[in-house]
């Protein structure tokens, strides 16, 4: 991922975190960079990494889901269920 996509990931995240009130999801984002920092120091990475073609597929994958939602054909969701998920 390039850090202009990086970037533009993290601005997106930090406007929905920024825009919500609900302090309990708060908390769960926290925990959630608690938990990471966590895993990542006793993390062994035992499958390769993707290659570039399963990178530019997940990308092009992506900008049709954009592109969908754009035109009100796919409805996308709530941050909250998306935590929920994890």
């Amino acid at each position: 991922m390039t850090a202009l996509n990086i970037q533009a990931a993290q601005n997106d995240i930090i406007r929905q975190v920024l825009n919500t009130q609900d302090i309990h999801l708060l908390d769960r984002i926290r925990n959630l960079f608690v938990n990471k920092e966590v895993n990542e120091a006793c993390m062994v990475q035992e499958e390769p990494c993707m290659t570039k073609e399963e990178i530019l597929s997940g990308f092009d994958n992506a900008l049709h889901e954009l592109k969908s939602y754009r035109e009100g054909k796919l409805e996308l969701k709530p941050l909250e269920d998306v935590l929920n998920e994890l």
